[in-house]
């Protein structure tokens, strides 16, 4: 799933913002006048950035205003306080980040405070677009800054079994494997978004039965990782096209079910099922490094982790890299009675008792020693209650169940489940979320109890580390998952002996 992932690159001096200073007046409150480069009170002149961007927040206040060259940004009617300025610079012709810095800024009654911003050349590679699939496999592209729909590919019948897709420095590619009617898998192939055979790989020295991409903007390098299933060792194969560059053995006998890898530089990661189950999804993380300038070697394993050491549980379904080294993990827990099940077919709620549906974005240091952050976990169940009058009767014994599921106060703030890290931002990742509430029927209205499905995509500002809602897609518009429940739809499941119950049509 993936990926991009950012580096600074070696800083130096770049520029200064200058907050200058005005006229003091007579008024209770402050403000701050940020001159941008290009204009007469700028301490100095920039001419590849062309947007800027200038942040100033404390406990009570946030804002973000956006200039150009040779304008003048203006914060009014301020509390007096301290406050803190975060600007950046853009290079929108390159997709570059050419600068950001910050500073403390104290803000005194009637007076207009001076400030310089320092900034930093940074050359950071950003996402233009989110991009994603959804439940048949058809990929999308969306703006980011509108939310609109750019590009979509359509997945042709019986064409892909898996497929994967990453943007980089010169568009977006996608890469699938098909397989044949007697079950024998294709070799992969990697094209573009835009263009119809602008790359077309070939690896044909194994089974490709899992296999993911991974685009690392600090060496440029897009890489293929191929899981074979017809080596009786079962590695890992790392490629650069159509070199395998490093090879990696995973840890137990069982192959590489499912993989989702990260890389930055020398750095590898990935991910794996810590156990010999048939088809269990990955649950455990390793951490190797490799000569990426030398193909053909081993990876060198240095430290594996599970989901168990960051407490949290489920399936890991995407990773990446951030600017700093830090590792993002998406951990996905959502099913009926067991936490990787999933929801669909005749699955009863009834039936199995706990119901789960939530998720989280783990930070760890680079060589995975540490927990930076678990952002958007549910830790604890709670209760669902059904209204009921008579609990003797048998259709009405059923009256509540145990639920891992964010309350309705906490939907804009934790997961329903994570499925992929869709765009990488400075200090901002925009994360695929599909899962489900779920509301218990009320017996004396004679309502049906109702799933409710989300397909959203969240931002995480890794700033402040607020979790909130970018765009929720309707069902109709787009599914990331076709969530079913007891056999039916989305809208309601039925868990009485009578059918002729209306859903409930909101959600409590």
């Amino acid at each position: 799933m993936k990926k991009l992932i950012f580096s600074i690159l070696p800083a130096f001096l770049f520029a200064f913002i200058s907050c200058m200073n005005m006229s003091s007046g007579s008024g209770e409150n402050g403000s701050v006048r940020v001159a941008l480069p290009g204009s007469s009170r700028a301490a100095y002149n920039k001419d590849d950035a062309d947007k800027f961007i200038v942040r100033l927040y404390n406990d009570n206040f946030d804002q973000t205003e956006e200039g150009s060259l040779g304008g003048v940004i203006e914060f009014g009617e301020l509390e007096p306080g301290t406050y803190i300025a975060e600007a950046e610079a853009w290079n929108t012709a390159e997709n570059l980040l050419e600068g950001s810095g910050s500073a403390e800024i104290k803000v005194k009654a009637g007076e207009t405070t001076d400030c310089t911003i320092k900034m930093i050349l940074e050359g950071v590679f950003y996402s233009k677009y989110m991009v994603f699939s959804d439940y048949s496999g058809n990929m999308y592209a969306y703006d980011y800054s509108s939310c609109a729909e750019k590009k979509k590919w359509v997945l042709s019948n019986n064409v892909a079994e898996y497929s994967n897709f990453a943007e980089t420095n010169d568009g977006i590619y996608y890469m699938y494997v098909g397989k044949d009617n007697s079950g024998i898998y294709s070799d992969p192939v990697i094209k573009s978004f835009t263009d119809t055979d602008k790359k077309n790989y070939t690896l044909s020295d194994g089974s490709a039965k899992y296999f993911d991409a991974y685009y690392d903007s600090t060496t440029d390098i897009y890489w293929i990782a191929y899981a074979d299933w017809g080596s009786s060792t079962n590695p890992l194969r790392l490629y650069k096209e159509t070199t395998k560059y490093a090879e990696i053995k995973k840890p137990s006998t069982y192959p590489f079910s499912s993989a989702c890898i990260a890389t930055q530089g020398e750095n590898f990661y990935y991910s794996f099922n810590s156990s010999n189950a048939t088809n269990q999804c990955p649950d455990s993380i390793g951490y190797a490094t490799f000569d990426y300038t030398t193909s053909g070697g081993s990876a060198n394993e240095i430290e594996t982790k599970t989901l168990a050491d960051f407490d949290v549980s489920g399936t890991i379904t995407d990773m990446a890299v951030l600017e700093d080294g830090t590792v993002a993990v998406l951990v996905r827990s959502v099913g009926v009675g067991t936490e990787t099940e999933g929801f669909g077919g005749n699955m009863s709620i009834i039936d199995k008792g706990t119901v789960y549906s939530r998720g989280a974005l783990v930070l760890l240091s680079s060589n995975l020693s540490k927990v930076e952050k678990v952002l958007g976990w549910t830790d604890s169940p709670r209760t669902i209650k059904a209204t009921c009058e008579d609990t003797e009767n048998p259709v009405k014994k059923w009256t509540s169940i145990t639920a891992c599921i964010p309350d309705y106060a906490e939907r804009n703030s934790h997961f329903y489940g994570p499925m992929r890290i869709v765009a990488v931002r400075p200090k901002e990742l925009v994360i695929a979320d599909c899962g489900a509430n779920f509301v218990l029927p009320d017996y004396n209205e004679k309502k049906n109890g109702k799933m409710f499905a989300h397909n959203r995509l969240m931002t995480v500002n890794l700033r402040n580390f607020a979790i909130s809602c970018k765009k929720e897609f309707s069902e109709s518009e787009l599914k990331f998952k076709d969530l079913m429940i007891s056999g039916g739809s989305t809208d309601s499941y039925t868990i009485q002996a009578s059918s002729s119950y209306n859903a409930c049509e909101t959600e409590k």
